[in-house]
């Protein structure tokens, strides 16, 4: 029992000290879309080669062009190639994917979501072949994507147009005008001197920039099916939803989540616009909402200020404290979402949920704690 006891008393002061520390270790005053862009590399995503038997050697390059050693290492692109041969003893989850994917042709490639995403669709298929592979790892909007993020932009607004002059050209009036009016009354945070001494930003205040732009991508635009396909995919009902979609992309390449149809509104803009721009207050990347894209950069090259250089630190004097920045966007009536059923998406941001369980679970261990001691006592 005293051992019980004494284990009870360390969770008690492990709470405690959770408590008090758990505030300064989540407060971050660099705003969400630089800290991704420093901090979160981006998931791999997996090319699965399917064969029989040993590959020739012209096959072996194409494998080797999907990894560090090939065309995807000197690109930078985010992606993990796999090849399983299917004349050797394969599992039969294996065996039942292969047959699902409906072909006899082989080497075939298939692209896949990185693990962590959790999604059993396939993003693009087809037979093993050079272009098939460019196809897979870069394309001209995904190139002009990362071009942007690396130049200090806040995010990409995407715009997938479905096709319909209508309401493509309504789409994306109005998400042109709404991002205008948002760069000009948002404001980003102070940054905390001490986050910069602490590396947390390579940047100083002055070239931290608030910077939204848009950029229209086509369904049918046969340079970038691989990139429409992983964006649809990215939620489970998006491909049915046959209304102009938005999505924000920040970081280094990574979609916040879809707004479509009369989803693409004022107040889900702003909400979007609001988080990315706001201090970071979960550091943590995977309980951030979002998921990776597949993009080709070199984003460790195109920091200002690469990780482990020499920064200008800010003299101890002029640490500032750090307050909550609170901005009131107005701008005209807002159109309310309609419901997921009508097309409507909108997501919130969940980094401070982390937060608030981690406060609740700290405050039933302290209490367990002193609930053992009582008895003891």
């Amino acid at each position: 029992m005293l051992r019980t006891n004494k284990a009870g008393w360390t969770l008690g002061i492990l709470a405690l000290t959770t408590v008090v520390s758990t505030p300064s270790i989540q407060a971050c005053s660099v705003p969400v879309f630089r800290y991704a862009l420093e901090h979160w590399p981006a998931d791999p995503y997996q090319a699965v080669v399917f064969h029989r038997g040993p590959l020739s050697d012209a096959q072996e390059l194409l494998v080797r062009d999907l990894g560090r050693e090939g065309m995807s290492g000197r690109l930078h692109a985010n992606v993990s190639p796999r090849t399983i041969d299917l004349d050797q003893k394969v599992a039969p989850d294996i065996l039942e994917f292969w047959r699902r994917l409906g072909t006899d042709t082989v080497p075939w490639l298939v692209l896949r979501y990185p693990l962590a995403v959790r999604s059993p669709d396939n993003i693009w298929s087809g037979p093993l072949s050079e272009s098939a592979i460019r196809q897979v790892v870069e394309s001209p909007a995904r190139k002009e994507i990362a071009r942007r993020l690396g130049q200090g932009e806040s995010a990409v607004w995407v715009l997938l147009e479905i096709g319909d002059p209508k309401k493509d050209r309504a789409a994306g009036e109005l998400l042109e005008s709404r991002l205008a009016y948002l760069a000009s009354v948002l404001q980003l945070p102070k940054l905390d001197a001490q986050d910069i001494v602490n590396g947390l930003v390579s940047v100083t205040q002055k070239d931290l920039k608030l910077e939204f732009s848009s950029l229209r991508l086509s369904r049918k635009d046969e340079a970038e099916q691989a990139f429409v396909r992983m964006l649809l995919g990215i939620e489970a009902d998006l491909k049915e939803i046959e209304e102009p979609m938005v999505f924000p992309i920040f970081g280094r390449g990574r979609a916040l989540y879809a707004l479509a149809g009369k989803g693409i509104n004022h107040q889900t803009i702003d909400e979007a616009a609001s988080f990315l721009i706001g201090s970071c207050s979960c550091q943590v990347k995977e309980q951030n909402p979002g998921v990776d894209l597949l993009l080709a950069a070199n984003w460790d090259a195109v920091l200002k200020t690469p990780a482990g250089a020499a920064r200008d630190l800010p003299p101890l004097a002029d640490l500032p404290e750090t307050a909550p920045v609170t901005v009131t966007i107005s701008g005209g009536e807002e159109t309310q979402p309609s419901s997921a059923t009508e097309g409507a998406r909108q997501r919130g941001p969940t980094g401070k949920i982390p937060l608030l369980a981690g406060l609740a679970l700290v405050g039933l261990m302290t209490a367990g704690s002193l609930l053992l001691f009582k008895r003891r006592s």
